[in-house]
Protein backbone atom coordinates (compact mmCIF):
# COMPACT_ATOMS: atom_id res chain seq x y z
CA UNK A 1 0.00 0.00 0.00
CA UNK A 2 2.71 2.07 1.12
CA UNK A 3 4.07 1.37 -2.73
CA UNK A 4 1.19 2.94 -4.27
CA UNK A 5 0.63 5.81 -2.23
CA UNK A 6 4.22 6.69 -3.53
CA UNK A 7 3.27 6.09 -6.94
CA UNK A 8 -0.09 8.38 -6.34
CA UNK A 9 1.83 11.09 -4.83
CA UNK A 10 4.68 11.33 -6.95
CA UNK A 11 2.63 11.73 -10.15
CA UNK A 12 0.76 14.23 -8.52
CA UNK A 13 3.93 16.27 -7.94
CA UNK A 14 5.36 15.75 -11.40
CA UNK A 15 2.29 17.25 -12.58
CA UNK A 16 2.57 20.69 -10.85
CA UNK A 17 5.97 20.42 -11.98
CA UNK A 18 5.85 19.69 -15.55
CA UNK A 19 2.66 22.44 -15.83
CA UNK A 20 2.10 24.62 -19.24
CA UNK A 21 4.70 27.60 -18.77
CA UNK A 22 2.81 30.46 -17.21
CA UNK A 23 4.42 32.78 -19.26
CA UNK A 24 2.74 31.87 -23.00
CA UNK A 25 -0.40 34.04 -23.33
CA UNK A 26 -0.63 35.85 -20.38
CA UNK A 27 -1.16 39.44 -21.87
CA UNK A 28 -2.01 42.04 -18.96
CA UNK A 29 -1.60 45.55 -21.35
CA UNK A 30 0.27 48.79 -21.62
CA UNK A 31 -0.57 51.95 -22.03
CA UNK A 32 -3.58 53.60 -21.12
CA UNK A 33 -5.29 55.25 -23.48
CA UNK A 34 -3.90 52.26 -25.80
CA UNK A 35 -5.76 49.49 -23.75
CA UNK A 36 -9.34 51.77 -23.10
CA UNK A 37 -9.03 51.21 -27.05
CA UNK A 38 -8.43 47.87 -26.31
CA UNK A 39 -5.19 47.37 -27.89
CA UNK A 40 -5.92 48.18 -31.18
CA UNK A 41 -3.13 50.76 -30.69
CA UNK A 42 -0.40 49.54 -33.56
CA UNK A 43 -1.90 52.38 -36.26
CA UNK A 44 -2.11 55.36 -33.24
CA UNK A 45 0.60 55.03 -31.14
CA UNK A 46 1.58 58.24 -30.40
CA UNK A 47 1.94 58.16 -26.80
CA UNK A 48 4.86 56.34 -24.47
CA UNK A 49 3.26 52.77 -25.00
CA UNK A 50 4.13 53.36 -28.40
CA UNK A 51 7.97 51.63 -27.64
CA UNK A 52 5.95 48.43 -26.98
CA UNK A 53 2.94 48.76 -29.48
CA UNK A 54 4.65 50.03 -32.69
CA UNK A 55 7.86 52.03 -31.60
CA UNK A 56 7.46 53.91 -35.17
CA UNK A 57 4.76 55.86 -33.35
CA UNK A 58 7.19 57.91 -31.24
CA UNK A 59 8.25 60.46 -34.12
CA UNK A 60 4.71 61.53 -33.85
CA UNK A 61 5.77 62.90 -30.66
CA UNK A 62 7.11 66.55 -30.47
CA UNK A 63 7.08 67.46 -26.68
CA UNK A 64 9.27 65.78 -23.92
CA UNK A 65 6.94 63.75 -21.44
CA UNK A 66 7.47 61.62 -18.64
CA UNK A 67 4.09 59.00 -17.80
CA UNK A 68 3.30 57.17 -14.80
CA UNK A 69 0.92 54.19 -14.29
CA UNK A 70 -0.67 52.79 -11.92
CA UNK A 71 -2.88 49.45 -11.56
CA UNK A 72 -5.96 47.88 -9.53
CA UNK A 73 -6.65 44.08 -10.91
CA UNK A 74 -8.38 41.65 -9.50
CA UNK A 75 -8.60 37.82 -10.31
CA UNK A 76 -11.73 35.45 -9.80
CA UNK A 77 -11.69 31.66 -10.68
CA UNK A 78 -15.05 29.59 -10.21
CA UNK A 79 -13.91 26.10 -9.85
CA UNK A 80 -16.44 22.80 -10.71
CA UNK A 81 -14.61 19.39 -9.75
CA UNK A 82 -17.01 16.31 -9.97
CA UNK A 83 -19.71 18.63 -9.42
CA UNK A 84 -18.82 20.11 -6.36
CA UNK A 85 -18.10 24.06 -6.43
CA UNK A 86 -15.73 26.13 -5.12
CA UNK A 87 -13.92 29.67 -5.99
CA UNK A 88 -10.55 31.70 -5.38
CA UNK A 89 -10.28 35.47 -5.41
CA UNK A 90 -7.08 37.19 -5.60
CA UNK A 91 -6.15 41.11 -5.97
CA UNK A 92 -3.53 43.71 -6.22
CA UNK A 93 -2.76 47.15 -6.59
CA UNK A 94 0.61 48.54 -7.40
CA UNK A 95 3.23 50.15 -9.80
CA UNK A 96 2.44 49.40 -13.76
CA UNK A 97 4.92 51.52 -15.80
CA UNK A 98 7.06 55.00 -16.16
CA UNK A 99 8.34 56.53 -19.53
CA UNK A 100 10.02 59.14 -20.59
CA UNK A 101 10.05 60.77 -24.23
CA UNK A 102 12.79 63.05 -25.50
CA UNK A 103 12.08 64.53 -28.96
CA UNK A 104 15.79 65.43 -30.61
CA UNK A 105 16.21 68.49 -32.54
CA UNK A 106 16.63 68.08 -35.69
CA UNK A 107 16.54 70.16 -38.85
CA UNK A 108 13.73 68.20 -40.98
CA UNK A 109 11.86 65.26 -39.88
CA UNK A 110 11.35 63.96 -36.48
CA UNK A 111 13.79 61.95 -34.21
CA UNK A 112 12.93 60.83 -30.92
CA UNK A 113 13.88 58.32 -27.86
CA UNK A 114 12.23 57.18 -25.27
CA UNK A 115 13.28 54.71 -22.06
CA UNK A 116 10.98 52.67 -19.66
CA UNK A 117 9.66 50.32 -17.34
CA UNK A 118 6.87 48.31 -17.98
CA UNK A 119 4.87 45.51 -16.46
CA UNK A 120 3.77 43.21 -19.67
CA UNK A 121 2.41 40.23 -18.13
CA UNK A 122 0.23 38.95 -15.28
CA UNK A 123 1.43 35.60 -13.92
CA UNK A 124 -1.56 35.95 -10.74
CA UNK A 125 -3.56 32.84 -10.73
CA UNK A 126 -5.42 30.76 -8.15
CA UNK A 127 -7.62 27.66 -8.50
CA UNK A 128 -9.05 25.44 -5.42
CA UNK A 129 -11.18 22.25 -6.31
CA UNK A 130 -12.69 20.00 -3.64
CA UNK A 131 -14.55 17.08 -4.27
CA UNK A 132 -14.05 13.38 -4.81
CA UNK A 133 -12.11 12.14 -6.66
CA UNK A 134 -13.10 9.29 -8.36
CA UNK A 135 -9.67 8.13 -9.89
CA UNK A 136 -8.53 6.83 -6.59
CA UNK A 137 -11.91 7.13 -4.41
CA UNK A 138 -10.50 9.91 -1.98
CA UNK A 139 -11.95 13.18 -1.10
CA UNK A 140 -9.57 15.96 -1.92
CA UNK A 141 -8.85 19.75 -1.12
CA UNK A 142 -6.50 20.95 -3.72
CA UNK A 143 -4.95 24.35 -3.56
CA UNK A 144 -2.83 26.08 -6.34
CA UNK A 145 -1.66 29.96 -6.45
CA UNK A 146 1.05 31.93 -8.55
CA UNK A 147 2.11 35.31 -8.03
CA UNK A 148 4.50 37.13 -10.01
CA UNK A 149 4.48 39.22 -13.49
CA UNK A 150 7.07 39.92 -16.19
CA UNK A 151 8.74 43.51 -16.91
CA UNK A 152 10.16 44.70 -19.59
CA UNK A 153 13.14 47.39 -19.43
CA UNK A 154 13.36 49.29 -22.41
CA UNK A 155 15.29 52.12 -24.85
CA UNK A 156 13.50 53.06 -28.19
CA UNK A 157 14.09 55.29 -30.83
CA UNK A 158 11.48 56.73 -33.98
CA UNK A 159 13.06 58.59 -37.18
CA UNK A 160 10.79 60.07 -39.82
CA UNK A 161 12.28 58.71 -43.23
CA UNK A 162 10.01 60.77 -45.40
CA UNK A 163 6.54 63.51 -44.76
CA UNK A 164 3.88 60.29 -44.57
CA UNK A 165 6.90 57.14 -43.21
CA UNK A 166 8.42 56.47 -40.13
CA UNK A 167 10.59 53.46 -38.76
CA UNK A 168 11.77 52.73 -34.76
CA UNK A 169 12.93 50.17 -32.78
CA UNK A 170 12.88 48.73 -29.47
CA UNK A 171 15.50 46.96 -28.08
CA UNK A 172 13.72 45.46 -24.73
CA UNK A 173 14.98 43.87 -21.45
CA UNK A 174 12.11 40.76 -20.54
CA UNK A 175 12.78 39.53 -16.67
CA UNK A 176 10.47 38.58 -13.86
CA UNK A 177 9.54 35.47 -11.59
CA UNK A 178 6.68 33.57 -10.73
CA UNK A 179 6.13 32.16 -7.22
CA UNK A 180 3.92 29.02 -7.22
CA UNK A 181 2.87 27.29 -3.73
CA UNK A 182 0.41 23.73 -4.32
CA UNK A 183 -1.16 22.32 -1.10
CA UNK A 184 -2.88 19.26 -1.01
CA UNK A 185 -5.33 16.93 1.36
CA UNK A 186 -6.31 14.00 0.51
CA UNK A 187 -9.02 11.88 2.85
CA UNK A 188 -9.76 7.98 2.69
CA UNK A 189 -13.69 8.39 3.28
CA UNK A 190 -14.50 5.18 1.89
CA UNK A 191 -11.44 3.94 4.09
CA UNK A 192 -10.07 1.34 1.20
CA UNK A 193 -6.74 2.27 1.99
CA UNK A 194 -4.29 1.91 5.38
CA UNK A 195 -4.13 5.19 5.92
CA UNK A 196 -6.80 8.02 6.86
CA UNK A 197 -5.07 10.89 4.84
CA UNK A 198 -2.23 12.47 3.24
CA UNK A 199 -0.72 16.06 2.99
CA UNK A 200 1.13 17.18 0.59
CA UNK A 201 2.51 21.12 0.17
CA UNK A 202 5.05 21.94 -2.56
CA UNK A 203 6.84 25.54 -3.16
CA UNK A 204 8.42 26.61 -6.54
CA UNK A 205 9.93 29.51 -7.33
CA UNK A 206 10.56 30.34 -11.15
CA UNK A 207 13.04 33.45 -11.89
CA UNK A 208 13.05 34.66 -15.14
CA UNK A 209 16.69 36.22 -16.04
CA UNK A 210 16.91 38.96 -18.50
CA UNK A 211 16.49 38.16 -21.84
CA UNK A 212 16.51 40.55 -24.94
CA UNK A 213 13.96 41.41 -27.40
CA UNK A 214 13.53 43.51 -30.15
CA UNK A 215 10.86 44.58 -31.90
CA UNK A 216 10.64 46.98 -35.10
CA UNK A 217 8.01 48.98 -36.68
CA UNK A 218 6.76 51.42 -39.54
CA UNK A 219 4.25 54.16 -39.44
CA UNK A 220 2.35 55.55 -42.58
CA UNK A 221 0.56 58.97 -41.72
CA UNK A 222 -1.22 60.56 -44.54
CA UNK A 223 -1.51 63.77 -44.63
CA UNK A 224 1.68 64.23 -41.80
CA UNK A 225 1.00 66.57 -39.39
CA UNK A 226 -2.82 65.74 -39.19
CA UNK A 227 -3.11 62.56 -40.16
CA UNK A 228 -6.87 60.99 -41.29
CA UNK A 229 -5.38 57.84 -41.68
CA UNK A 230 -2.67 55.97 -40.52
CA UNK A 231 -1.39 52.21 -41.11
CA UNK A 232 1.32 50.66 -38.66
CA UNK A 233 3.33 46.71 -38.67
CA UNK A 234 5.60 45.72 -35.88
CA UNK A 235 7.52 42.60 -35.73
CA UNK A 236 9.56 41.16 -32.36
CA UNK A 237 12.23 39.03 -32.58
CA UNK A 238 12.58 35.30 -31.22
CA UNK A 239 13.44 35.74 -27.34
CA UNK A 240 15.33 33.06 -25.24
CA UNK A 241 14.06 33.12 -22.33
CA UNK A 242 16.06 31.12 -19.12
CA UNK A 243 14.43 30.22 -16.08
CA UNK A 244 16.26 29.64 -12.71
CA UNK A 245 13.77 27.35 -10.90
CA UNK A 246 13.44 26.58 -7.09
CA UNK A 247 11.78 22.97 -5.94
CA UNK A 248 10.98 22.99 -1.98
CA UNK A 249 9.23 19.61 -1.37
CA UNK A 250 9.08 16.11 -0.68
CA UNK A 251 11.05 13.03 -2.52
CA UNK A 252 7.86 11.16 -1.91
CA UNK A 253 5.39 13.15 -3.23
CA UNK A 254 3.88 13.60 -0.07
CA UNK A 255 4.52 15.67 3.23
CA UNK A 256 2.79 13.76 5.79
CA UNK A 257 0.40 10.38 6.10
CA UNK A 258 -1.76 9.81 9.03
CA UNK A 259 -2.33 5.49 8.58
CA UNK A 260 -5.43 3.73 10.33
CA UNK A 261 -3.56 2.98 13.28
CA UNK A 262 -2.99 6.44 14.21
CA UNK A 263 0.48 6.71 13.61
CA UNK A 264 1.84 9.40 11.63
CA UNK A 265 4.46 9.62 9.22
CA UNK A 266 6.40 12.59 7.77
CA UNK A 267 8.75 13.41 5.09
CA UNK A 268 11.67 15.99 5.50
CA UNK A 269 11.37 18.32 2.60
CA UNK A 270 14.11 18.73 0.34
CA UNK A 271 15.26 21.47 -2.14
CA UNK A 272 15.83 21.43 -5.59
CA UNK A 273 17.58 23.89 -7.93
CA UNK A 274 18.44 23.83 -11.77
CA UNK A 275 17.91 25.89 -15.22
CA UNK A 276 16.43 25.69 -18.54
CA UNK A 277 15.74 27.42 -21.75
CA UNK A 278 13.08 28.05 -23.80
CA UNK A 279 12.80 29.32 -27.29
CA UNK A 280 9.67 31.77 -28.57
CA UNK A 281 8.90 32.18 -32.04
CA UNK A 282 8.72 35.50 -33.84
CA UNK A 283 5.42 37.69 -33.26
CA UNK A 284 3.48 40.10 -35.89
CA UNK A 285 1.44 43.00 -35.36
CA UNK A 286 -0.72 45.22 -37.93
CA UNK A 287 -3.02 48.11 -37.53
CA UNK A 288 -5.34 51.00 -39.08
CA UNK A 289 -6.23 53.94 -37.77
CA UNK A 290 -8.90 56.19 -39.30
CA UNK A 291 -10.25 59.99 -38.49
CA UNK A 292 -13.62 60.03 -40.02
CA UNK A 293 -14.15 63.32 -39.05
CA UNK A 294 -12.40 66.07 -36.35
CA UNK A 295 -12.33 63.88 -33.43
CA UNK A 296 -13.76 61.23 -34.11
CA UNK A 297 -11.17 57.94 -34.02
CA UNK A 298 -12.13 54.60 -35.01
CA UNK A 299 -8.72 51.87 -34.85
CA UNK A 300 -8.26 48.09 -35.56
CA UNK A 301 -5.52 45.84 -35.70
CA UNK A 302 -4.10 42.22 -34.94
CA UNK A 303 -1.30 40.32 -34.13
CA UNK A 304 -0.04 36.83 -34.25
CA UNK A 305 1.91 34.50 -31.66
CA UNK A 306 3.28 31.27 -33.27
CA UNK A 307 3.30 29.54 -30.21
CA UNK A 308 3.47 26.23 -31.29
CA UNK A 309 7.00 26.94 -32.67
CA UNK A 310 8.58 27.53 -29.31
CA UNK A 311 10.69 24.70 -28.00
CA UNK A 312 12.88 24.19 -25.15
CA UNK A 313 16.71 24.44 -26.23
CA UNK A 314 18.68 23.73 -23.17
CA UNK A 315 18.05 21.98 -19.90
CA UNK A 316 19.10 20.51 -16.85
CA UNK A 317 19.09 16.86 -16.83
CA UNK A 318 15.99 16.46 -14.18
CA UNK A 319 14.09 19.04 -16.64
CA UNK A 320 15.36 17.52 -20.05
CA UNK A 321 13.05 14.50 -18.50
CA UNK A 322 10.23 16.42 -17.51
CA UNK A 323 10.00 18.86 -20.74
CA UNK A 324 10.59 15.86 -23.01
CA UNK A 325 6.72 15.06 -22.35
CA UNK A 326 6.15 18.69 -23.53
CA UNK A 327 5.10 18.92 -27.64
CA UNK A 328 4.12 22.28 -28.48
CA UNK A 329 2.85 21.60 -31.94
CA UNK A 330 0.42 19.66 -30.22
CA UNK A 331 -0.51 21.42 -27.10
CA UNK A 332 0.01 25.26 -28.14
CA UNK A 333 -1.62 26.60 -30.56
CA UNK A 334 -0.80 29.64 -32.59
CA UNK A 335 -3.04 32.66 -31.25
CA UNK A 336 -4.39 35.93 -33.27
CA UNK A 337 -5.51 38.48 -31.15
CA UNK A 338 -8.49 40.79 -32.82
CA UNK A 339 -8.28 44.41 -31.34
CA UNK A 340 -10.59 47.11 -31.78
CA UNK A 341 -11.10 50.85 -30.81
CA UNK A 342 -13.13 53.75 -30.55
CA UNK A 343 -12.06 57.43 -29.09
CA UNK A 344 -14.33 60.47 -29.38
CA UNK A 345 -13.03 63.61 -28.22
CA UNK A 346 -15.76 65.52 -26.51
CA UNK A 347 -15.82 69.19 -28.20
CA UNK A 348 -15.63 72.27 -26.38
CA UNK A 349 -13.63 70.50 -23.21
CA UNK A 350 -10.38 68.63 -22.54
CA UNK A 351 -11.78 65.22 -22.39
CA UNK A 352 -11.89 62.03 -24.43
CA UNK A 353 -13.90 58.98 -24.48
CA UNK A 354 -12.77 55.74 -25.21
CA UNK A 355 -14.00 52.32 -25.77
CA UNK A 356 -12.55 48.77 -27.17
CA UNK A 357 -12.58 45.28 -27.30
CA UNK A 358 -10.17 42.50 -27.87
CA UNK A 359 -10.00 38.53 -27.87
CA UNK A 360 -6.88 36.81 -26.31
CA UNK A 361 -7.16 32.76 -27.06
CA UNK A 362 -5.43 30.83 -24.36
CA UNK A 363 -2.52 29.20 -26.29
CA UNK A 364 -2.37 26.17 -24.32
CA UNK A 365 -4.69 23.45 -25.43
CA UNK A 366 -3.81 20.42 -23.28
CA UNK A 367 -3.83 17.69 -22.46
CA UNK A 368 -1.72 17.47 -19.55
CA UNK A 369 -1.23 13.67 -20.47
CA UNK A 370 -1.55 11.79 -23.63
CA UNK A 371 -4.08 9.62 -22.81
CA UNK A 372 -6.55 12.54 -21.46
CA UNK A 373 -8.82 14.74 -23.82
CA UNK A 374 -7.27 17.78 -24.68
CA UNK A 375 -9.36 21.01 -22.81
CA UNK A 376 -12.36 22.17 -23.74
CA UNK A 377 -12.55 25.87 -24.06
CA UNK A 378 -16.64 26.36 -23.75
CA UNK A 379 -15.38 30.20 -23.56
CA UNK A 380 -12.66 31.98 -25.17
CA UNK A 381 -10.84 34.93 -23.75
CA UNK A 382 -12.71 37.85 -24.23
CA UNK A 383 -12.13 41.48 -22.69
CA UNK A 384 -14.65 44.50 -23.45
CA UNK A 385 -12.59 48.37 -22.29
CA UNK A 386 -13.63 51.51 -21.36
CA UNK A 387 -11.33 54.31 -21.00
CA UNK A 388 -11.51 58.45 -20.52
CA UNK A 389 -8.69 61.17 -20.71
CA UNK A 390 -8.74 64.33 -19.08
CA UNK A 391 -5.93 67.37 -20.28
CA UNK A 392 -5.02 69.66 -17.37
CA UNK A 393 -3.44 72.53 -17.77
CA UNK A 394 -1.97 72.10 -21.17
CA UNK A 395 0.94 70.23 -19.37
CA UNK A 396 -0.96 67.18 -17.15
CA UNK A 397 -2.72 63.96 -18.75
CA UNK A 398 -4.69 62.12 -16.79
CA UNK A 399 -6.03 58.60 -18.03
CA UNK A 400 -8.07 56.34 -16.44
CA UNK A 401 -8.75 53.14 -17.97
CA UNK A 402 -10.87 49.67 -17.03
CA UNK A 403 -10.62 46.51 -18.98
CA UNK A 404 -12.93 43.36 -17.78
CA UNK A 405 -12.69 39.49 -19.62
CA UNK A 406 -13.45 36.22 -18.69
CA UNK A 407 -13.16 33.04 -19.82
CA UNK A 408 -14.29 28.61 -19.21
CA UNK A 409 -12.46 25.55 -20.02
CA UNK A 410 -13.32 21.91 -18.69
CA UNK A 411 -10.57 19.22 -18.50
CA UNK A 412 -11.07 15.45 -17.79
CA UNK A 413 -8.37 13.44 -16.35
CA UNK A 414 -8.96 9.49 -17.50
CA UNK A 415 -7.72 6.02 -15.65
CA UNK A 416 -9.02 2.90 -16.32
CA UNK A 417 -12.27 4.21 -17.61
CA UNK A 418 -12.94 6.55 -14.52
CA UNK A 419 -12.70 10.28 -14.98
CA UNK A 420 -11.99 13.08 -13.27
CA UNK A 421 -13.74 16.38 -14.41
CA UNK A 422 -12.82 19.90 -13.71
CA UNK A 423 -14.46 23.19 -14.84
CA UNK A 424 -13.54 26.47 -14.32
CA UNK A 425 -15.17 29.95 -14.78
CA UNK A 426 -12.61 33.06 -14.61
CA UNK A 427 -13.03 36.73 -14.56
CA UNK A 428 -10.21 39.14 -14.56
CA UNK A 429 -10.88 42.96 -14.04
CA UNK A 430 -7.71 45.81 -14.28
CA UNK A 431 -8.02 49.35 -13.76
CA UNK A 432 -5.52 51.88 -14.81
CA UNK A 433 -4.88 55.32 -13.76
CA UNK A 434 -1.71 57.37 -16.17
CA UNK A 435 -0.46 60.38 -15.16
CA UNK A 436 1.64 61.96 -17.84
CA UNK A 437 3.59 65.60 -17.51
CA UNK A 438 4.64 67.29 -20.96
CA UNK A 439 7.28 69.71 -21.07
Amino acid sequence: MRLLLTIICTGLASLSYAQPERIIGNFSGLGVRAMGLGGAYVAVADDFSASYWNPAGLAQITERKLDVTFFRKSHVNKSVFNETRDNVQLSNTGFSSMGFIYPYPVYQGSLVFAIGFNQVADLDWGLRQTGFDRLDSLQTRHQFQHEGQLTLSSISAAVDVSQFISFGGTLGFVGGEDRHRNELVYVDVNDRYTYKNLRSEDIFLDEYEGATSLRLGALIRMPRDRPRLRFGATVQSSIGQEIRYQFRGNPKGYTSVEYDNEDIETIDKVSLRGRYEIQFPLQYAIGVSYFPIEGLLFSTGLSVSEWSQSEYVCCDEQQEQLRAETKFDRQYKDVVRYHLGIEWEVPEIALDLRAGYYTDPLPFVGPYEPSDPPIDMKKERRFITLGIGLLLDEVVQLDIGWIRGDFEQTEEMLYSGRKNILSQETSVTRIFLNIGYGF
